[in-house]
């Protein structure tokens, strides 16, 4: 895999917060990222029309996988050279429910949650994501967040 194309809502605050941070990222696989609005969305990406879009990031890696939801979080985090570690942690069963909030959560606090969720047990790093409240997410319908 030497690509990831990241689908996302451009009319969605969310969508473009979180891609306008992981465009940012340095990355060991480059991250190019597609508006879900792109008139040659399914020329680039057939069988993408298939995909429930809602509430959820889609990314197409350049081998023509289809990652979407809590298992598309992982492999963007897996593609930063600062986050592949956390990938390898939110992928564990009881923190991959948590990935989306968790991503969300490390864009806006990266540098203090660092710290401190990569010391947390597993277990316990998943009781204080359950805990946190749901992000709402304004999107148009069939948006992806």
């Amino acid at each position: 895999m030497k690509n990831l194309y990241v689908l996302f809502d451009q009319d969605c605050a969310l969508c473009r917060t979180c891609s306008g941070w992981l465009a940012q990222q340095p990355a060991f696989i480059p991250l190019h990222f597609i508006p879900l609005q792109s008139p040659d969305l399914e020329r680039r990406f057939p069988g993408v029309g298939k995909l429930d879009f809602r509430e959820k990031l889609v990314v197409v890696s350049d081998e023509g996988a289809f990652y979407q939801g809590p298992n598309a979080w992982i492999i963007c985090l897996y593609a930063l050279r600062d986050y592949r570690e956390w990938s390898f942690r939110l992928a564990h069963p009881a923190l991959l429910p948590f990935a989306r909030r968790a991503c969300e959560l490390v864009a806006r606090n990266r540098l203090a949650l660092s710290r401190w969720a990569l010391k947390l047990p597993i277990e316990k790093l998943s009781q204080k994501l359950q805990a946190m409240p749901p992000e709402v997410c304004s999107t148009t319908p069939g948006g992806a967040c």
